[in-house]
């Protein structure tokens, strides 16, 4: 969507103003969920509005508040658009995690499961102990591409002190 006289949708999407993404302060990510919010500018009860956003970071959750600056150029006589939404496709994921536990094994990996499972709502295929080594194979949707969702696994595996020897995405 790009200079178009509607609000934006609230799905996730990267958005802009004035072709300047949008990053998340807390975390620097660049999908966010937009939604109107309507504002009284005035003194209570005089019934003036401003329509302002806030999006809503898909990965740590942070709301980023914002008016879209858009105006009209008299000198050109043309409307300047500021804001741009690009609407992001959900993928499907198939992943393969190769990796070593020490102490505590099965804990850990009942723990490293849980996570992978609660963060990307991930459905497990399979899951395989060889000697210390386990072989994870899971299934999701996500609208992220594949570098954000290694790198999400590999901060997950990370804070549980699980080293990964391999991760195979398609």
């Amino acid at each position: 969507m790009s200079g178009m006289d509607e609000s934006l949708r609230p799905e996730k999407s990267r958005i802009t103003i004035f072709n300047e993404p949008i990053n998340c302060q807390f975390c620097s990510n660049d999908v966010f969920t937009p939604y109107e919010v309507i504002v009284n500018v005035e003194q209570p009860g005089i019934g003036v509005r401003h329509v302002r956003y806030v999006a809503i970071c898909q990965y740590c959750g942070k709301a980023k508040h914002f008016g879209d600056p858009s105006y009209y150029d008299v000198e050109k006589d043309n409307y300047i658009w500021a804001l741009n939404q690009s609407l992001l496709s959900i993928k499907k994921y198939k992943i393969k995690i190769i990796f070593f536990v020490g102490k505590r094994k099965q804990e850990k990996v009942t723990i490293f499961l849980n996570s992978l499972i609660q963060n990307f709502k991930a459905e497990v295929e399979n899951i395989k102990d060889y000697k210390g080594e386990v072989l994870l194979q899971i299934k999701f949707s996500n609208s992220n591409d594949k570098q954000a969702v290694r790198s999400m696994i590999m901060g997950c595996a990370r804070r549980l002190k699980i080293n990964v020897k391999e991760i195979t995405i398609k």
